[in-house]
């Protein structure tokens, strides 16, 4: 399915001129110039092969200053989801949240919506729905554990948000700041690996899969990595105070630090050949002050996204340059995603 997403804007070979767009604007400012075709409601409308034939608008045409893509990446309570939401604010963009235990349990195709788990305490252990709280304390990893079970649908759900996002940007072409990405999960499955929570032929598995259905997604324009001590990790983890997450026997130091670490020097320095990245010391910045968080978006509004000054052989944003090169029909370009998205 993801060779699809490949071909979302490759359809003809006729020059777009000025289909690069260098930086961000702040919504404040009044800057951000809008595009004139409306936005298309594909989510409630839908996009079907009949569009291809009826609708010359071109993907394009809807794209304007802050038509990009930012993920915002960090440790577990480290405030990257403020950051997201108050930027996606700042900048007129659409927020994508994390999904949650909730998006794998319920299902919300029935009226009302049915939640999975209420099965929990007729069933025996080993048939239970295994959640959050049962992972984070859980006393026999290798007999109970289903650790890389939970990774796996977290990882799916993760997948969807980001094409559901890329969706939402090619459609109507507003900007999207999605919380943290289905790239960076491996980290997980590392540092789940590292604390002994999951087997080496699980994360074998993992990584095998991970790979295989990830390469072709495009990688975003920006990634902003909040990095936060964990002094700070644990402050936060008790002031949300959630009971089972307080006192997780398995939400340990060494788990916070290998995921961190894996997240930090693995995976930040290896996007920062295909996308643009920024790093955040959540130790100096308050990720939770208004003032802040607008520092932030300033600093970003400063990075050029043109690639003008890029390189011939230079990876970073390869497929966006050289695909918004093209110019090409709104449903032969959409179409394809959105039954990707829908059919998921």
């Amino acid at each position: 399915m993801t060779a699809r997403v490949l071909g979302l804007f490759q359809r003809n070979n006729r020059l777009l001129k000025g289909c690069s767009i260098s930086t961000l604007k702040l919504a404040i400012d009044g800057e951000i110039k809008h595009a004139k075709p409306p936005n298309f409601d594909y989510y409630a409308k839908g996009n079907n092969i009949f569009r291809l034939f009826f609708d010359n608008t071109k993907t394009y045409d809807r794209f304007h200053d802050n038509s990009k893509v930012i993920v915002v990446e960090g440790n577990i309570a480290s405030g990257k989801s403020n950051v997201a939401a108050k930027l996606a604010e700042l900048l007129d963009m659409a927020y994508f949240p994390d999904p949650t235990e909730d998006d794998i349990y319920i299902n919300r195709n029935v009226e009302p919506n049915f939640d999975l788990r209420t099965h929990n305490p007729l069933l025996p252990y080993d048939a239970k729905y295994y959640t959050c709280e049962m992972f984070w304390n859980e006393s026999d990893f290798i007999n109970k554990g289903k650790g890389l079970y939970l990774q796996y649908h977290f990882y799916l759900r993760r997948y969807w948000n980001y094409l559901r996002a890329l969706c939402h940007l090619f459609n109507t072409g507003q900007g999207v700041i999605i919380d943290r990405s289905p790239f960076s999960e491996f980290a997980f499955a590392d540092a789940m690996h590292k604390c002994n929570y999951l087997s080496q032929r699980g994360l074998l598995w993992f990584k095998q899969n991970h790979s295989m259905t990830i390469t072709n997604i495009w990688k975003p324009h920006l990634l902003i990595y909040i990095k936060a001590p964990i002094e700070k990790i644990r402050e936060r983890i008790k002031k949300r105070n959630i009971p089972w997450e307080v006192n997780a026997r398995n939400l340990t130091d060494e788990f916070l630090n290998a995921y961190d670490d894996v997240l930090g020097k693995y995976y930040f320095e290896n996007m920062d050949q295909y996308s643009y990245t920024f790093a955040v010391d959540g130790s100096s910045v308050d990720v939770y002050n208004d003032d802040d968080i607008r520092v932030i978006a300033q600093r970003i509004c400063e990075i050029d996204f043109s690639g003008d000054h890029l390189l011939r052989g230079d990876y970073k944003l390869l497929k966006w340059r050289k695909a918004l090169r093209y110019e090409i029909s709104t449903t032969s370009s959409r179409v394809d995603l959105f039954f990707v998205f829908v059919t998921g």
